[in-house]
């Protein structure tokens, strides 16, 4: 039981409570007395840990991944073994995407593409250093307190599979809802299949769903080798031709038509967010060779400057970075042995680089624009990827150019809407006022009745800054999640005067105790 490690000691680490679980290692959170950080810390379970041939691959791939120095992939600080326990430690991060698409469902496509540019720079540069990741997927995509995307778990993949090939040991290597289809096929893999993988990730991240389902991993890899995806905008139409084109490149069955490359794939992206008036960052480090890449393959060329302090080299493809917009959730990840905690919770701070999407930001010597972003009392309000106030925030230091807002306040359950985020400009001069109206969530049942006839009823609810359609089929109940707010219900079908009620939606409303409203259309119009 993972419970055995609580309290114990591992090298210079107090174990301090369990994180995570998963196949093949536990995941705690632990303390480093020296540095008085928490970290997280990976144990081996005890019949692997057991296992010496096992346990040799596990130390060397940590030891590997170790070496990976690079912003978007998280740092392993030890590796090690005591009193039977093998482990290493690494970056305490507790939110991963797994955490914000439980409450979200689905990423804004510049957040989106922003984790993109950032996962696609963190494979590249593993590739070129001869390590494919083999397992990527939300769980092992986790986001640091900037709001910046970390990869996690580089190597355990690869140790399993290395040990199942010496062995003859059957073990399923990977996710199979993440497969690519050669290793579906269990054919020799290079960097192009973490690509194939993250084109699936963007699809659960953009659409809610992934591209291929079904009752065993035999069916998944069937269809990750022989069906062709759906096309992302058939499932949210607000995303991008272009974000879908990357995407379903990254989707191809033939590795030869995917992306050669992430730093290829980091280009694309960023072309996005350029034609848009914003500015995008991919970084890289170590110097490219083509390890993991079939003979013949041409890496893009890069602009490199280098560092006083070491050979790490920074490729920019825009003018600053720009964090991945942080939503405030404090969530640990668990289900998964790959389910690294995430992000320590940024403190409240006047927003510096990275907070602007456009122009690089900066405080002017000479204040001549006030900026006031109201929201709830309770609600915790962002500029960028920094924390700046709760409740209403008044300055006059940010520098003229487009900036992404956010208010998110606490709920009990996830919600949606307990978000409010928008891409405003500041001017040169003059006065800026934002309202942001974060709401918890609630429940609401509509019963529609009709008499005489009637064609095609739809259902309309609308409260402060929202509103949505939903068709009615028939006379079923509607049990619906709406916010928090004094809602127009609207029910309209041809032959029918229109219905229409207001009604008050609670924040202790439920979906086992919603609001109930029952609507009699009078159809006997022709």
């Amino acid at each position: 039981m993972p419970e055995r490690y609580l309290g114990q000691t591992l090298g210079k680490y107090r174990i301090d409570a369990v994180i995570g679980s998963g196949g093949f290692a536990w995941v705690y959170k632990a303390f480093d007395p020296e540095l008085e950080i928490p970290v997280a810390l990976k144990i081996l379970k005890p019949q692997y840990a057991g296992d010496e041939s096992f346990e040799q691959r596990f130390r060397r791939e940590a030891s590997t991944a170790a070496r990976l120095r690079h912003p978007n992939i998280i740092n392993i600080f030890a590796v090690g073994k005591e009193n039977g326990a093998v482990y290493f430690a690494m970056d305490y991060l507790p939110q991963g995407l797994a955490d914000r698409l439980s409450v979200m469902t689905t990423l804004p496509e510049s957040m989106l593409i922003r984790m993109a540019i950032d996962v696609s720079s963190a494979l590249g540069f593993a590739h070129r250093e001869g390590v494919i990741h083999r397992d990527i997927k939300t769980d092992n995509i986790l986001f640091d307190e900037h709001g910046n995307a970390v990869v996690a778990d580089f190597g355990i993949a690869r140790a399993v599979a290395g040990y199942a090939d010496q062995t003859g040991t059957n073990m399923v290597m990977g996710t199979p809802q993440y497969f690519a289809p050669e290793q579906a096929r269990g054919l020799s893999l290079d960097g192009r299949a973490d690509i194939y993988s993250l084109g699936v990730t963007l699809f659960k991240a953009s659409t809610g769903a992934l591209p291929f389902t079904g009752e065993d991993w035999y069916e998944i890899a069937r269809q990750h080798v022989e069906e062709k995806p759906p096309r992302v905008r058939s499932l949210n139409a607000s995303i991008s031709r272009e974000l879908e084109d990357v995407i379903l490149r990254c989707l191809e069955k033939d590795p030869d038509n995917r992306y050669p490359s992430g730093e290829s794939m980091c280009e694309d992206l960023a072309g996005i967010l350029q034609d848009r008036g914003e500015s995008a960052a991919m970084r890289t480090v170590g110097t490219p060779t083509a390890a993991t890449l079939p003979p013949g393959t041409q890496l893009p060329r890069l602009r490199r400057r280098r560092r006083s302090v070491s050979t790490t080299t920074w490729v920019f493809a825009g003018l600053a970075a720009v964090a991945v917009l942080g939503i405030g959730l404090s969530v640990a990840n668990g289900g998964d042995e790959s389910a690294t905690p995430g992000a320590t919770r940024a403190e409240a701070k006047e927003p510096g680089q990275g907070s602007v999407l456009g122009i690089p930001t900066g405080r002017g010597s000479a204040p001549r624009r006030v900026v006031t972003l109201r929201a709830p009392a309770a609600a915790r309000i962002m500029v960028g990827s920094d924390t700046v106030a709760t409740g209403t925030w008044t300055t006059d230091t940010l520098a003229p150019g487009q900036y992404r807002i956010s208010a998110s306040i606490p709920t009990r359950t996830a919600c949606s809407f307990a978000v409010d985020e928008k891409v405003v400009t500041v001017a040169d001069t003059g006065a800026l006022n934002v309202e942001l109206n974060p709401r918890d969530c609630g429940w609401i049942a509509i019963h529609p009745k009709y008499g005489g006839k009637f064609l095609n009823p739809e259902l309309t609810l609308s409260t402060l800054g929202w509103n949505r359609k939903y068709p009615i089929a028939g006379t079923t109940p509607l049990r619906l999640k709406v916010p928090v707010g004094q809602h127009v219900v609207r029910i309209t079908a041809r032959y029918c005067y229109p219905f229409t009620d207001s009604r008050g939606v609670r924040a202790q409303n439920d979906s086992t105790n919603p609001l109930q409203v029952f609507a009699t259309l009078d159809c006997n119009v022709r």
